[in-house]
């Protein structure tokens, strides 16, 4: 089922950034092309309180400087 919604796969030449090998792949799916999915997808800091005197906190993890 899979391959009927995947045109083709392209893999892109491996790179080193910051000591750490990257590669890319673009996927071509069938009558939609190719879709751009951000790096990075940003989440707020979530905190709610669940019942008296509890509160849950969610905060993302931070990038590596």
């Amino acid at each position: 089922m899979l391959i009927e919604l995947i045109e083709r796969v392209e893999v892109h030449q491996s790179e080193k950034i910051n000591g750490v090998h990257v590669q890319r792949l673009t996927i071509h799916y069938n009558r939609v092309g190719a879709i751009e999915i951000p790096e990075t997808l940003t989440m707020p800091e979530i905190t709610m309180r669940t019942r008296k005197g509890v509160t849950v906190s969610y905060e993302p993890p931070r990038a590596a400087i």
